[in-house]
């Protein structure tokens, strides 16, 4: 009776979304946000769906699948739905895996799919929590390389697993994931990182400096001789005992995670507009200079770089205009370094922080001293490393104290423009202005120190980390984008 069911229900479903056969056929694959790249490279022949293209019956039972989906489920947005489809049509029929995905989407509490882009950033900044929670020293490497990102985590969160497991393994997490839900994913997904980090080969190792190398380690691994998919799986699910007696998981528990993702949610809505969730926008260029580029050499900043930039700077490369280590510790050096430089990117190095620590300023007018202010409402702050955030201004009213250093209070000033974002003189840079005459990021005359406050403007928030306003700088660097 059950399958009859199904079956009537699925029928349906098809003749109001198909209702003449050609529709079928002039259907197109849906991607959910998956991307191009992925979407042809599944139909084509990825190693785990088989090795080979999906034969024509195949794509067709996908197809509609996925038009199912969206125009009966209204889901617009969930990367890992194609590969989730393609494996579950793997092993049942078209009516079985359309009820199944339509049970994942209803039942909430499990967290079976991100069906939105703000959930999917909030899946993708709960897999770093956990790593840095459960496996800190691994997640400070993945942090180095870019892999902690959205684009980063793309194998994972995105593919499923599929590009680093062979089939059958893929296959067996499946079977985990319909029961349990996201919590396997990152449960699995944190200890494969963490087990493949280990055993890494100190060629890779010493050479792995973006998340492409790194997910080429971790495939290289799975598909070694040397990984025991059961015994993995026992690590992943692993207690803790104490005299024989069980205590508690390694792994938080399913409510810990799920609660995790709902207070990570806020953070995804505010960021979804400044952190990339696909590689199809490229990375910005470098140029090759005397002096090479440090902070920004990274593809995975340069590609959140791109994405802040605005859009006749998104494929432009970064120059390398002035370097504390090159060109010395003194404003009047950069002042001279940037004088005839717009759209600049200055990034610094904060210093004695538990990880790598990352951030910036884009200024798009001139930097050069002028304690009155200028500027507009396009520069914006920044966080490089870890995790990637912009900070762009939105024009309010700003209640506003003296720039001056004299230790002379001027009155209040009301400002309702973008024209004092900029504020320079011989004895510091800043940019963002707060009630208190603080700045959102201000650097001192030698460029060692620096200091950070909540920017009525940008409305930046713990730009280094919490409760830090004032940080030792290492490197320094400015950079201008130019077109080629």
């Amino acid at each position: 009776m059950k399958v009859r069911i199904l079956e009537h229900g699925w029928d349906l479903v098809l003749k109001s979304l198909f209702p003449d056969k050609t529709d079928i056929e002039r259907a197109d694959v849906l991607d959910f946000g998956l991307g191009h790249e992925n979407i042809m490279s599944l139909i084509h022949g990825d190693v785990v769906h088989g090795g080979v293209a999906i034969p024509d019956g195949g794509i067709q039972s996908l197809t509609m699948v996925l038009h199912a989906a969206r125009d009966s489920l209204g889901i617009e947005f969930c990367p890992l739905l194609p590969d989730i489809a393609c494996l579950l049509l793997s092993f049942m029929p078209e009516s079985y895996a359309y009820a199944t995905i339509r049970q994942m989407v209803v039942d909430d509490s499990s967290y079976f799919l991100a069906v939105s882009r703000v959930q999917h950033l909030a899946w993708c900044k709960t897999f770093s929590d956990l790593m840095r929670r459960c496996f800190p020293q691994t997640a400070v490497v993945m942090e180095q390389i870019g892999v902690l990102t959205p684009v980063g985590l793309e194998p994972i969160l995105k593919r499923f697993f599929v590009t680093l497991l062979r089939r059958k393994h893929v296959l067996r997490i499946m079977d985990i994931f319909t029961g349990e839900g996201a919590h396997a994913i990152f449960r699995i997904g944190t200890t494969l990182c963490c087990l493949s980090h280990a055993h890494l080969g100190e060629s890779i190792r010493k050479n792995c400096d973006n998340a492409t190398i790194f997910w080429e380690g971790v495939r290289r691994f799975a598909h070694s001789k040397h990984f025991q998919f059961d015994i993995f799986l026992n690590q992943a699910y692993a207690v803790t005992k104490t005299f024989k007696v069980i205590t508690r998981p390694v792994f938080p528990r399913p409510e810990f995670v799920a609660r995790l993702i709902s207070n990570n949610e806020p953070w995804a809505e505010a960021n979804q507009s400044n952190l990339p969730t696909h590689a199809d926008k490229k990375s910005l260029g470098l140029v090759e200079g005397e002096v090479p580029i440090e902070l920004a050499k990274d593809s995975a900043g340069r590609l959140s770089l791109a994405l802040w930039l605005p859009p006749v700077l998104q494929s432009t490369k970064l120059e390398l205009i002035y370097s504390s280590n090159y060109h010395g510790r003194s404003i009047e050096m950069f002042y001279r370094c940037c004088s005839s430089s717009k759209h600049t990117i200055t990034t610094m190095e904060v210093l004695d922080m538990n990880e790598p620590t990352v951030i910036g300023m884009y200024a798009t007018q001139t930097w050069h001293n002028n304690p009155d202010g200028y500027g507009d409402g396009g520069c914006f702050l920044f966080r490089l490393n870890p995790m990637p955030e912009c900070f762009r201004y939105k024009s309010e009213e700003m209640r506003i104290t003296s720039f001056d250093e004299d230790g002379e209070d001027a009155p209040p000033t009301h400002v309702n423009d973008a024209g004092q974002l900029m504020i320079s003189s011989d004895s510091f840079i800043s940019m963002g202005v707060g009630e208190d005459g603080a700045s959102g990021l201000r650097l001192n005359e030698d460029l060692t120190r620096g200091s950070t406050s909540h920017s009525i403007g940008f409305g930046n928030r713990e730009l280094v980390g919490k409760g830090i306003e004032v940080f030792e700088v290492g490197l320094g660097e400015t950079c201008v984008a130019i077109i080629d």
